[in-house]
């Protein structure tokens, strides 16, 4: 049992990037008014929480991931089951907890999120599109908790803008990973929308949601946000032509998830360093 083994359970990487996602909701609401130990509190309640959903998530997973995945930390045997069912359990607790330190629309978030994490885990994933939508709001969820443990001033405004921006991306995103799985998905019973209407109609809804993002990409510039998140996105936005000009077929969803996950971490960063008064 190696610690390079249990950050691999935890996907320490995304887990961080959970941490960021809260981080930049909260300097985004406060507009860099920097209350250290609230901001400390949201972005490990939020990368805990995401931590415990993964682990569950291998839990549930151990059987597949045994043909597809033997590697992973649960099915090689590096990681007892029995020790990740007690992690995610000490993770959601500690959530939970370290919440109460926030306010009290902190704990219901919290609560609700692994509520939905749980269930997406247990058996949600296999409906494919209503588990996409868990993904998105979870997802999204991770910068909003950064809002809501500021909770000051116009805090609400503020970070709905990027709540939205990154619920409809990921849910995109969640589309695409769909039309790259889609024959396994097929094989399992899962429906996801590829299943559900065909990779060519998934890519049309997927491309039309970037495209509807690509579009109001520029708007937060007019609702506070500095020159430096418009020229940032304006750039940025080139990725999103990447995967717009991607043809519609199972290869080139893989190519159009690198692209997408460039574009997440960069839109993270406009939207914290774009909520700077300059």
């Amino acid at each position: 049992m190696s610690v390079k083994a249990y950050f691999e359970l935890v996907r320490i990487h995304n887990v961080i990037g959970s941490a960021i996602s809260a981080f930049m909701g909260f300097v985004v609401a406060s507009e860099w008014k920097i209350l250290p130990l609230k901001m400390f509190i949201a972005m490990i309640v939020v990368a805990i929480i995401a931590a415990g959903g993964y682990v569950i998530n291998d839990v549930y997973d151990v059987n597949i991931d045994k043909i597809n995945k033997p590697y992973r930390p649960l099915p090689s045997g590096r990681v007892k089951i029995s020790t990740a069912k007690s992690l995610t359990i000490v993770f959601f607790a500690l959530g939970v907890i370290l919440s109460l330190l926030l306010n009290i629309y902190a704990v219901i978030v919290a609560f609700l999120t692994i509520m939905a994490l749980y269930y997406y885990a247990k058996n949600l994933k296999k409906e494919g599109l209503l588990g996409n939508f868990i993904v998105a709001i979870t997802s999204a969820l991770s910068a909003f908790y950064g809002g809501l443990a500021y909770f000051e001033g116009n805090w609400l405004v503020r970070t709905l803008i990027p709540t939205l921006y990154i619920l409809f991306f990921t849910l995109s995103r969640e589309f695409i990973k769909g039309i790259e799985d889609v024959k396994g998905d097929m094989a399992n019973g899962v429906k996801t929308l590829a299943v559900r209407i065909g990779v060519d109609k998934t890519w049309n809804i997927s491309k039309a949601i970037l495209l509807a993002l690509f579009i109001t990409s520029p708007l937060p510039y007019f609702f506070g946000f500095n020159l430096i998140y418009l020229i940032g996105i304006l750039i940025l936005d080139i990725i999103i032509i990447l995967v717009l000009l991607q043809k519609h077929t199972i290869e080139s969803a893989s190519k159009a998830r690198a692209y997408m996950k460039v574009y997440a971490l960069g839109t993270l960063i406009l939207f914290a360093i774009g909520s700077l008064h300059i």
